[in-house]
């Protein structure tokens, strides 16, 4: 649900704002809200927040009591103390301390954003809405960054906005009813307390304990439960948290005959679990006026996919819908020295054979500078004036790339923060802050278009014991196996195979599972060349049954709907035909055919400045 906070003297919706609002007055202060949303004001202060807040020193039940912990907690110390839990993003406003606080956990998944200008300020969870509200113009570099770049997303605070900021990972901001900044402060506690590297360990009990107990604190209101189900091992794990008295009802999407929905089916049938297929081809170029809904309600539409959820499920359902951890921090998956094939290929023997402890370079000022160069290099090839000039916007080359390393400098500067001991683990931590923050969280959003849509591993209890976790036990699964190992609620999930390494039980051997995921990959391989050397769309995709990201481009309204996502055009002609050339070439098996988020990311970025437009002349 939509707010927006201003001491702007009268506040109205934008004219034809699709959702009903009302407007709350705080002293000097309106606050626009939807009309479906439940407020309460508690001593003073009223508390809006997406996500979830908990504290686990109140009993699970008591709803009424977590309400008035948690928001006298936003209005204290940041940050929150160890007994308070939660993936979210708040803003509190205190009427008697005339104060505005905002604050976001520790990777911000949830959007909230900030806007001074000529005397007024404006916070919204919605950057349509503070858009269209404050009449701001756009931001050149950050329409640049969502077009163009590795991430195809802003960078630390920037926005599609001039002078609007988005809350940087673990920030708390203070503001008081004029829009002044008093304080800011920061959640810097990931890694603080890493633990030893040797595999020889029994940290896996107290993990999964905690585990058990968010999750429990997490689906207290409501008496039903879903899951966002893939099959993958960290959704394997929420499935095994999940209360008994609680069954949930699995969601997944693709064709129920996928090899992937079929893993998923199996899991929820060994949970006891209702188990719901969602399957629509026609939303991975969805209809325009689908995109506009969605672009307005979520701002969030890019991996399609989640569509077929959200759509299949109709009227939302107000109640929590569970996803895996979205930053693969259990498995470390995102250091990128040990994650990438060759390597995995090259010591296999050495790591997942012999069980070797992997070896880190301690952090020092050469190896963290020589870092930074790295990822500046790894952005800034993506301005080249090649690219730029396709683009519709007046800032040039250099102006662009000042203001990319400006927003890199913040992500860096959260990162120093961390006082990390190993260098690889820079890359983990940027990982988070930039593909997680920005583009997983997108599942999280578009989602809440009709559940409440949280990801308990990603809290500030289990994220801090996760980072905690020296590397040496995270990676190739080495401390997930131990939790499948020794509690019976993941032990019966583990027979199932993975969609990765088809046939082989998960709790098998490496080998045979290695084995069967790189026949599976060299198979794979050779279906697909096949594919694009005859041209002929009637032929697998796929050894196993999966998404057939061929023939998503062969829908029949996919060229016309294309074309009304930009129409009008705010991106520049250049832009839409490069992006609508290599949908063409897609179609024709020109192009290898994989998913179309970048396609849709930039339709989703036009529909989204579309929308700020026409809601200003309103």
């Amino acid at each position: 649900m939509k707010y927006l906070i201003s001491n702007q003297k009268t506040l109205l919706p934008p004219k034809d704002w699709p959702v009903p609002t009302k407007i709350q007055k705080i002293g000097v202060l309106n606050v626009l809200l939807e009309e479906e949303r439940n407020i309460e004001v508690i001593r003073k202060c009223l508390l809006l927040h997406d996500g979830y807040l908990r504290d686990l020193d109140e009993k699970i039940d008591d709803l009424a009591g977590q309400l008035r912990s948690v928001t006298k907690a936003i209005g204290g110390e940041w940050p929150l103390a160890s007994n308070y839990t939660g993936s979210f993003s708040a803003a509190l406003i205190d009427s008697e301390e005339q104060k505005i606080v905002l604050c976001t956990d520790q990777v911000g998944l949830y959007p909230l954003y900030y806007l001074r200008k000529s005397g007024l300020f404006y916070i919204s969870n919605s950057i349509i809405l503070i858009g269209a509200i404050s009449g701001c113009d756009f931001d050149e570099a950050g329409i640049v960054q969502r077009c163009l770049g590795p991430e195809l997303e802003n960078i630390g605070s920037r926005t599609i906005l001039k002078n609007c900021k988005r809350l940087l990972p673990g920030e708390c901001l203070r503001f008081d009813f004029e829009g002044n900044i008093l304080s800011r402060e920061y959640d810097n506690r990931l890694y603080n307390d890493i633990s030893d590297p040797s595999q020889d360990h029994d940290l896996a009990k107290e993990y999964w304990r905690a585990y058990q107990n968010e999750v429990k604190y997490c689906v207290n209101y409501s008496e039903n439960v879903n899951i966002a189900l893939s099959g993958g091992i960290d959704s394997r794990i929420v499935l095994g948290a999940i209360p008994d008295e609680k069954p949930p009802t699995c969601f997944t999407f693709g064709d129920p005959g996928n090899y992937e929905s079929r893993v998923a089916w199996r899991l929820a049938k060994i949970k006891k679990a209702k188990f719901v297929a969602c399957h629509d081809s026609s939303v991975y170029f969805p209809k325009p006026e689908t995109l506009k809904r969605y672009t307005l309600q979520t701002e969030a539409v890019q991996l399609c996919s989640w569509l077929e959820i959200t759509e299949k499920v109709g009227e939302p359902k107000k109640e929590p819908l569970l996803f895996g951890e979205l930053c693969e921090a259990l498995p470390a998956r995102k250091i990128e020295k040990f994650s990438s094939r060759k390597f995995r290929q090259e010591n296999f023997y050495k790591y997942y054979i012999r069980g070797k402890d992997y070896e880190f370079e301690k952090v020092n000022e050469k190896n963290v500078s020589e870092w930074k160069e790295k990822i500046r290099k790894r952005f800034r090839i993506y301005y080249h004036e090649r690219n730029l000039v396709k683009i519709k916007v007046k800032s040039g080359q250099e102006q662009l790339i000042t203001a990319l390393n400006t927003n890199l400098e913040e992500i860096f500067s959260r990162i120093d923060a961390h006082n990390l001991p190993y260098i690889e683990l820079y890359d983990e931590l940027f990982s988070w802050y930039t593909y997680t923050r920005m583009r997983l969280s997108k599942q999280l959003l578009l989602s809440g278009s009709k559940f409440d849509s949280y990801s308990p591993a990603m809290s500030l209890q289990l994220l801090t014991r996760t980072s905690n976790l020296h590397p040496n036990l995270r990676l190739n699964y080495r401390f997930a196996k131990k939790l499948f190992r020794n509690h019976k609620e993941l032990k019966k999930l583990n027979r199932v195979p993975t969609s990765q390494a088809p046939l082989i039980p998960q709790n098998f051997p490496d080998l045979l599972k290695f084995a069967m995921w790189g026949f599976r990959s060299k198979a794979d391989q050779v279906i697909t060349k096949r594919l694009m050397k005859t041209r002929d769309i009637s032929k697998p995709y796929r050894l196993f049954r999966s998404i057939n990201w061929a023939k998503v481009y062969q829908h029949p309204d996919m060229e016309k709907n294309l074309k009304a996502y930009f129409d009008p055009n705010h991106l520049g002609e250049a832009y839409f035909k490069d992006i609508y050339a290599q949908a063409i070439e897609r179609k024709a098996l020109k192009q290898w055919p994989f998913a179309n988020m970048n396609i849709m990311n930039a339709a989703s970025l036009n529909t989204e400045l579309k929308l700020i437009n026409d809601f200003k002349k309103g």
